[in-house]
């Protein structure tokens, strides 16, 4: 059996992007670097099923070395960032951390969400439902997600109040596990056709998300992700027909 095909390969290019940027959150580094390589995983993450397809290429090691790489990926990177958040966030004026004072086990809700994208993703595995549409959020979606929110806390300095926004990011990890886990379906970007009638719902999302990345950046994510879980809870006949 070959291990080191092309598909594999991108797999892997998704893996060590994902580990890369695990340890520049840890190492408080350049945030935009953290996104040039979760977007070089996204992107490994979408075209190594697809070459694969394309090549012909069909492997039980390709399917489990694809979910491995995903909790990296978009499993422990995302955890990493709301963990590193929580640690900086104050309590009553007083940081997470503060001389003698080390309130570490707070963070740690943080790690809910390497915790949640592994079950996911091992649910996705063993689920043949999951091939036209998702079942709960995809981890990629979630990871893009928590990146906004730390790219907006690391930028402004706060999300909405610094004495508070600490109550408000517990809040968003609950919600994110919960939705990696959730038996909601959620339309997958893939298209049979493109006829506007089959699809019109998905082109009007992407329009909509269009306009909001050019006028917001990625203060719009967010909002892009909440009108894709609005839209498939609309549109539920249509996505499981």
């Amino acid at each position: 059996m070959k291990l080191l095909n092309v598909p594999n390969l991108l797999t892997l290019l998704n893996l060590c992007c994902g580990i890369l940027a695990s340890v520049i959150v840890l190492n408080g580094g350049d945030i935009y670097s953290i996104f040039s390589l979760i977007s070089i995983s996204l992107i490994a993450d979408f075209l190594d099923g697809m070459v694969a397809r394309a090549m012909k290429i069909s492997s039980p090691i390709g399917k489990e070395l694809d979910s491995l790489a995903d909790v990296i990926s978009f499993g422990v990177t995302p955890g990493l960032m709301m963990l590193v958040l929580l640690l900086n966030y104050p309590i009553g004026g007083n940081a997470l951390y503060t001389g003698q004072i080390y309130l570490t086990w707070l963070s740690l809700i943080g790690l809910m969400i390497p915790a949640f994208s592994a079950l996911r993703l091992a649910k996705f595995n063993i689920d043949n439902e999951q091939s036209t549409y998702f079942k709960g959020l995809a981890t990629p979606s979630n990871t893009l997600l928590i990146f906004s929110i730390f790219y907006i806390a690391q930028t402004k300095g706060q999300l909405i109040s610094t004495t508070y926004d600490w109550l408000l990011l517990i809040a968003i990890t609950v919600i994110c596990s919960f939705l990696l886990i959730a038996d909601l379906p959620l339309f997958a970007l893939k298209f049979k056709g493109f006829a506007w009638r089959d699809n019109y719902y998905k082109y009007i999302f992407l329009m909509i998300s269009l306009v909001l990345l050019i006028f917001f950046k990625f203060y719009a994510i967010p909002f892009i992700i909440l009108l894709y879980i609005i839209t498939s809870i609309i549109y539920k006949k249509e996505i499981i027909k």
